[in-house]
């Protein structure tokens, strides 16, 4: 999760993980601030979810790059309520864009709802040249408005992502070489592949006899 200073990141992770970590520091001001990441996790219909939270502090541009790398998918915050953080917003947004993949599942969520003359989605999306297919979901991390909504729709984007590939790894879950060869990948991109699918919690290795098994329960959320 990403966005500009004091838009929500930390309020959102722990609107969805009371226990969520966070590394922060008192500014001068007596406000507290994002300085390394924020850290939580749910559970969603099997899938187990980790949330990372980037600093919004426009000069820890590497934090947010070694926080960012690796990621399955993207929530990306506008302060609803202070447009002059936008500038911010889309220079924290386009170096993001640079980390992650071109066609990762992003949404986009408009925070503090909950304040007088918040502005909507769409003029956000207006405002900052979003496409116009992009999903954005007004929220507010005080009454909890769309939290769990926004949460569910990426991690919806993301199955879609990988529902081929488990579609295929439950046909071949006792013939590696088999997947390999469907695959078209060799035996270094078949480990590297699998012990990402392991720690991602897709798949559950056994390298005694070098099979694997697809996790039970995961399936499309409602």
């Amino acid at each position: 999760m990403s966005g500009p200073l004091q838009s929500g990141k930390s309020s959102y992770i722990k609107a969805l993980d009371p226990n969520a970590l966070n590394v922060e520091a008192k500014g001068k001001d007596e406000k507290f601030y994002t300085v390394g990441m924020d850290l939580g996790s749910i559970k969603l219909n099997g899938f187990d979810c980790y949330l990372f939270g980037t600093p919004g502090l426009l000069r820890f541009s590497i934090m947010r790059r070694i926080v960012s790398t690796g990621s399955d998918g993207l929530i990306f915050i506008f302060d609803a309520a202070a447009p002059e953080k936008d500038d911010s917003a889309i220079v924290i947004l386009n170096s993001i864009r640079k980390i992650l993949p071109p066609n990762i599942p992003t949404v986009f969520i408009a925070n503090k709802q909950d304040i007088d003359d918040a502005r909507s989605p769409d003029v956000i999306r207006s405002q900052n040249y979003l496409h116009k297919d992009n999903k954005i979901f007004p929220t507010s991390t005080q009454t909890g408005l769309n939290i769990k909504e926004s949460i569910t729709y990426l991690v919806n984007h993301i199955y879609e992502e990988y529902s081929s590939l488990l579609k295929t790894l439950r046909v071949y879950e006792n013939d590696i070489e088999g997947l390999a060869q469907e695959l078209k990948k060799d035996k270094m991109q078949m480990r590297d592949l699998l012990n990402n699918l392991e720690i991602k919690r897709f798949v559950e290795l056994d390298r005694i006899n070098k099979t694997y098994k697809v996790r039970s329960g995961l399936k499309y959320l409602v």
